[in-house]
């Protein structure tokens, strides 16, 4: 996505909240290219992990490993540990 354009980040966010609308605040916070996955049952998450992998597979979504983190009970988001 180019990143020039003055709208980009409020398009890719809208664009976010369409793709996860029916996971947002349940099992799925978004805030643009932030993503965090959370189930209120440990055993729930590999299910929750699955559907979001899902779809961004589904719009070709990609994710950087680097940035990653898999099965952590707290971790920071947005500047603050959650």
């Amino acid at each position: 996505m180019l990143f020039g354009v003055k709208n980009v980040g409020a398009t890719y966010q809208r664009a976010m909240q369409k793709i996860f609308d029916d996971m947002l605040h349940k099992n799925v916070e978004c805030y643009v290219d932030d993503l965090v996955v959370k189930s209120l049952k440990i055993e729930n998450h590999p299910q929750d992990r699955r559907v979001v992998f899902e779809r961004l597979r589904r719009y070709q979504l990609k994710m950087n490993p680097l940035k990653c983190a898999f099965g952590v009970t707290s971790e920071k988001f947005l500047g603050f540990v959650v």
